[in-house]
Order: structure tokens, then sequence, then C-alpha cells
């Protein structure tokens, strides 16, 4: 990783570890997700600390590619992230769409304001989701998954700080023994037949394999 890209991911780390302690006991999502030696994460407490106000309430395990931060990259921006919602919250397109518009503001607004001092208006930022169809040929879906298509438009607040498009897969479902919601979302700005996004679907999917055993 190169000093800028290792200073972009000491400022991400910074901010996610000052959300708040992750219990030992959640460490159990990430023995879930198998990436690649060259993906980089982190495991932080939800609401996070650059956005109090969201209301889902558990942890999230973050996996970033390793173009992340390289803006020339055809993973520039490429990452997924699993929610671990505590019981009792609705995993309504209406709510999901609220919460993660709430996360990017927080997140760009904070940035700004860490690493460069400046603030910045984010109200004009948006997330706007879709319903689509998962496809299963596998079948390892957890059961009631529903699958949404997304595209989030902020400023991207680390390398370019600039207006940027992303592009989301969401799949959420809620575990009927426990009563755990998950949020399982791949994003990047590339385009959806990038192969940067079978990527992270081979990873997903690996990932609801080891759900299951």
């Amino acid at each position: 990783m190169q000093s800028f890209e290792m200073r972009c991911f000491i400022v991400l780390l910074a901010i996610l570890s000052g959300a708040s302690t992750v219990l030992a006991a959640d460490a159990e999502l990430a023995k879930h997700i198998t990436v690649p030696g060259d993906w980089k994460g982190e495991q932080i407490s939800l609401p996070p600390s650059f956005a109090r106000e969201m209301q889902f309430k558990g942890i999230e395990e973050a996996r970033f590619s390793p173009g992340m931060f390289q803006e020339k990259s055809n993973t520039f921006f490429s990452y997924f992230f699993v929610f671990k919602i505590d019981p009792g919250s609705e995993l309504t397109q209406k709510n999901i769409e609220r919460e993660l518009l709430t996360y990017y503001q927080g997140l760009s607004s904070t940035i700004f304001i860490n690493s460069r001092n400046k603030k910045i208006d984010t109200s004009g930022f948006t997330c706007k989701l879709t319903k689509t169809m998962p496809v299963d040929p596998q079948k390892i879906y957890p059961e009631g998954l529903t699958e949404y298509a997304a595209t989030v438009n902020w400023t991207e607040p680390f390398v370019t700080q600039k207006p940027q498009t992303l592009n989301l897969i969401i799949q959420t479902w809620t575990d009927k023994t426990t009563g755990h919601g998950y949020l399982f979302v791949c994003v990047s700005p590339q385009d959806l037949k990038d192969n940067i996004w079978q990527s992270m679907q081979n990873i997903r999917s690996t990932f609801y394999r080891n759900l299951q055993k």
C-alpha cells in the first residue's frame, strides 16, 4: 500500500475505531467473512460516531479492495460491508434508504472536518433503492432474503473530494431464530458489469456458505 493510500486508510481506521468498542462476542460475524489477503477491513459498532443519527444498532464488518484509495484503479472505492442489526429494527426499503443516506452524509462530513478542517453541505446527497429479483442458482441465500439495487450520490471525501455516484447491491434478511437483521452491501462506482462485482459476489457467496456451517 503506497503512502497516500496508507494515510487514507489510517484516517478511515481512526474514525471507525473511534466509533465505539465492539464486544469480543461479536467477533463471530468476522469469522464468516473470507477475503484475499490484500483486502483490508475493520469492525465498528452501529450507530458509528460519524453518524449518531442512525437508528440501526448493532455491528458492521467492512472490507476494502486493494484499489480503494487509488483514483485510477478499476477497484477505486470498491468495498463491501455487513450490518448485523439488533432485533427490533424493521428492514423496510424506506428505513434502509434513510439509514444509508445518514451513514454516507456522516462519513463524508466527518472526513472533511477531521482531515481537511472543512465543512461540506450534505443536504444534496441522495440514496435510492429499487427492489430486484435475487438470483440464487446455488441455493445458498438465507431464508426471506430481499435484494435491492441502489445508487448513492455524495461527495467522495478521501481522494477526489468530488461528487461521486456509488452503485450498491444490497441483500437483506432477518434471522428468524435470533431476530437479528442483516444487510450485505457491495459498493463500487464501477459499472455493474465490471470484474469487481463478480469478486465481491464470490466473497458474498462464501459468506453465505459459512453461515450455513
